[in-house]
């Protein structure tokens, strides 16, 4: 009996090579994702593995900056039993200058410096380091993004608005112990102490060192003896301990990478299991008579779904076969492409090798069991037969337990609101929004009775083809369901994330064109950098500024006067700005920062509080000594706003806040009479600071909504192989029911049907089945990301923004998959033999 499956199978090439399509694709996904998300750990791991360091010394800070270790310490350390080596790491302000004049507008780009010295930090890629002034060696990255290389002139930015000029003498790629920096660019011993120190430090002071690394044999001995030494002030950490931390946030790491690029594999394989199903319904389907046969000869059930289980083994170790293969080649080739500088690990691990063989078994039994159920329930009688047909399931359960389920997803959703959206009930809603989602499969079969049936009544066209064609894909509304719900699960993913998108984009969009005038001119900091007082200074004595917006941000903890506190953050402004240069979204009250401060709606909420009331502000404050106690100013509430991410947490006028609390901006808005002559003042003005850009609003904008158009795209070409999966299953959907309707082709071909109307019939019945397929995809697409945004932004489920060109292109996107998928069949259909197919009954 086994064999005569086996036979059976190589009989049907065509629709295993459909379903092996369909393994294949699955499992090369999921193996491509252990052996990208493992690579890029070993990748991480391997680049900044040290075998020198014994331990690594660091002085707490005092203060909002990093605190240096004195030559002292170094020379105590130095001199203890066991080391052989105390070094001491400089660091400072130090960031390599474009070909555009800045220092780039990537949030990525380094700004740190160091000394080179022999040690495992430095590996030279290219050239040597640096021995003299004059000299530097660049980190390869920074190197790469400024276009230098080995020979060329290197313009590196300094603290306090100093710079220099060096040749470039090596490439290095660095690497770091735990926490440690990533320095851009490296000079020598000599030349690192006079060019990184701070700016602000007394001439007389002597420059210290960001970090102490010891060497020696003995870790245990020289760690005891450095926590002796060293008392309180002072983090030590142990080689070991840096290693194995260094390998754990690596491996983490590579575990983000892994569980993000899983769910699209999962996604992938939900699509699978329709297609693997399907391909599995039309084998079944093809040989109802020989089931038959063989229960009239003495078969038992279980022996016929045994054969047909079987034969989903066969074909999924053939599958996970090739795709394990395809999986791998795939996964090392995205190493490769990835924008990584360096030398790349490439790692297949055996688990990868197992899940992807588990996932293409499991997946194909899951899916085949339905079929091999099917066929065990043949009975023998249907050996009289010369039509293909299988016994039909009943959908009453089904039905119900979708509706059910869509129910349940709504009511979680429902119970929670936008104005206490905790955690749990973050994770509430989105779990209901799942639930519903697969309520939404479950009912699809009556869904494609409930929708496509009443077409097939209202359409009253001469030319019947389309209603052949809509009557063709009712007439098995769970095969159709099953093809649909393919195209849906990628589609409606698809249509999730690109409503979120839409809608964080236009909510940042609204946020940005609603803070900032249309006429402002903006200076940004490059590269995650603050703007000092001297830039502030700078922009306020350009010609033609009629008013400057210069917010700085720190930590306050606001009080009411029942008591209640919320710890959050705190803009500072100065008054005469809001309103012109710079407009906050007033909800209540009014925005005049002299009268009081503006609360944040959420901390308004939160402490019971409205216009008019009466806070404490309580601003940690740092003082010579490091923190001092904290300061309290009474303030009135003089209105509230909604917030944004231009302007965080409370606003208060720049005279309220105390001496010594530290804050920090990164962002001024200027306006003037004439935007444009503003503009290229600003720009002359700043022409000489390379961390200074100079924008209008709408770059502003591109610059805060590019980081979200890439996550974006690459989810799209990620789930896109749902959708290319999903298209075998429409293939299979329309061969099985050419097969089913044998008889029927051969009648209508006998009443005078030309085999181009035929062709044409089959195409139509394609393209009604992707249609459907679209439109369930967009609108359950469309509701899920209606429930992410408001899980993610706390917005109205319903408040979303549609993302109509999205939607648009997918359903032309599905027009085409139908008339493609429809090209084999349609053929098939059109070359059937006439009195062959009438003469089946």
């Amino acid at each position: 009996m086994l064999r005569a499956m086996l036979r059976d199978l190589r009989a049907h090439l065509g629709r295993v090579a459909m379903t092996l399509a369909a393994i294949v694709l699955g499992v090369a996904f999921v193996v491509a994702t252990w052996v990208v998300s493992d690579s890029a750990a070993a990748t991480v791991s391997s680049g900044s593995s040290r075998t020198d360091l014994t331990a690594l010394v660091r002085a707490k800070p005092t203060g909002p900056t990093d605190a240096e270790i004195s030559a002292d310490v170094l020379g105590r350390l130095a001199q203890l039993p066991g080391v052989t080596r105390a070094e001491g790491v400089r660091a400072g302000y130090a960031a390599l200058v474009g070909d555009s004049g800045k220092i780039g507008t990537t949030s990525w780009a380094k700004t740190a410096g160091t000394d080179w010295d022999d040690s495992q930090r430095f590996a030279l890629i290219d050239g040597r380091g640096p021995q003299r002034a004059g000299e530097v060696a660049l980190e390869q990255q920074a190197a790469a993004e400024a276009g230098l290389s080995v020979g060329d002139s290197a313009r590196v930015l300094l603290g306090g608005d100093r710079s220099d000029t060096a040749t470039v003498v090596g490439v290095f790629s660095y690497r770091g112990a735990g926490w440690s920096f990533d320095p851009a660019v490296a000079y020598d011993a000599d030349t690192a102490t006079r060019l990184l120190r701070d700016p602000d430090a007394a001439p007389t002071a002597e420059p210290g060192f960001a970090q102490v690394e010891l060497s020696g044999a003995d870790e245990q001995a020289i760690v005891a003896a450095a926590e002796k030494e060293l008392g309180a002030g002072y983090w030590l950490d142990s080689g070991s301990e840096l290693r194995e931390q260094r390998a754990k946030d690596a491996a983490a790491d590579g575990d983000v990478i892994r569980k993000a690029l899983l769910a699209f594999a999962a996604v992938a394989l939900m699509a699978g299991v329709f297609v693997i199903a399907n391909t599995f319904t039309m084998l079944v389907t093809q040989r109802t008579r020989q089931f038959a046969l063989l229960r009239a000869v003495g078969a038992r059930r279980r022996q016929v779904r045994r054969a047909v289980l079987t034969e989903a083994v066969v074909l999924g170790l053939v599958g996970s076969t090739v795709g394990v293969a395809f999986g791998v080649g795939l996964g090392l080739l995205a190493m490769r492409l990835l924008p990584v500088v360096g030398d790349v690990a490439y790692v297949v691990s055996p688990w990868a090798v197992l899940l992807g063989y588990a996932v293409g078994v499991v997946v194909t039994m899951v899916a085949a069991y339905g079929s091999a159920r099917r066929a065990a329930r043949v009975s023998p009688m249907a050996a009289l037969r010369t039509d293909a047909a299988v016994p039909r399931r009943s959908l009453v359960l089904r039905s119900v337990l979708g509706l059910l389920a869509v129910a349940a997803g709504a009511a979680m959703v429902a119970v929670t609101s936008p104005e206490d959206l905790t955690e749990p009930k973050r994770m509430l809603a989105m779990a209901g929004a799942v639930l519903a989602w697969v309520g939404v499969l479950l009912t699809a079969p009556i869904l494609v009775s409930a929708v496509l049936g009443p077409l097939t009544r209202l359409l009253r066209s001469p030319r019947p083809v389309t209603r052949i064609a809509l009557r063709n894909a009712v007439r098995d509304p769970r095969r159709t369901a099953a093809t649909s719900s393919a195209l849906m699960i990628g589609l409606s993913l698809v249509c999730a994330f690109a409503t979120v998108g839409q809608t964080l984009s236009a909510d940042i969009t609204e946020q940005v064109r609603s803070t900032v005038p249309e006429n402002a001119v903006v200076l940004r900091a490059a590269a995650f950098g603050y703007l000092d007082d001297t830039a502030r200074a700078a922009a306020t004595g350009v010609p033609g500024v009629t008013a400057l917006a210069a917010p700085r941000s720190g930590g306050v903890e606001v009080i009411s006067a029942r008591g209640a506190s919320y710890d959050t953050d705190f803009t500072s402004l100065d008054p005469a700005a809001v309103g012109s240069a710079i407009r906050p979204r007033i909800l209540a009250g009014g925005s005049d920062l002299r009268r009081g401060v503006l609360l944040a709606e959420r901390v308004a909420t939160e402490l019971g509080v409205k216009a008019g009331d009466q806070v404490r502000l309580r601003f940690p404050v740092i003082g010579e000594a490091g923190q001092a106690a904290p300061v309290e100013v009474p303030a009135t509430v003089a209105g509230v706003h909604e917030g944004s991410d231009l302007l965080r947490g409370q606003l208060i006028d720049d005279a309220l806040v105390p001496a010594g609390v530290y804050r920090q901006g990164d962002s001024m808005y200027a306006v003037g009479a004439d935007a444009a002559a503003l503009r290229g003042a600003l720009e002359k003005a700043f022409a000489s600071r390379p961390d200074v850009l100079v924008q209008d609003r709408e770059e502003l904008l591109d610059d805060l909504l590019e980081p979200y158009q890439l996550v974006l795209g690459l989810v799209y070409v990620l789930l896109g192989a749902a959708v290319v999966i999903a298209v075998f299953g429409v293939v299979n959907t329309l061969a099985l029911s050419v097969l089913e309707r044998t008889r029927e082709l051969g009648v209508f071909r006998a009443l005078g049907a030309s085999r181009a109307l035929v062709r044409r019939t089959v195409r139509r019945e394609s393209v009604v089945i992707s249609l459907y397929g679209g439109v369930l995809g967009i609108g359950v697409g469309v509701l899920l990301g209606g429930v992410m945004q408001y899980v993610i932004l706390a917005n109205p489920v319903f408040g979303m923004s549609v993302p109509w060109l999205t939607a648009v292109v997918a359903l032309a996107g599905m027009g085409l998959v139908g008339v493609l998928a429809a090209l084999w069949p349609a053929r098939r259909a059109a070359r059937a033999d006439i009195l062959a197919a009438i003469a089946t009954e």
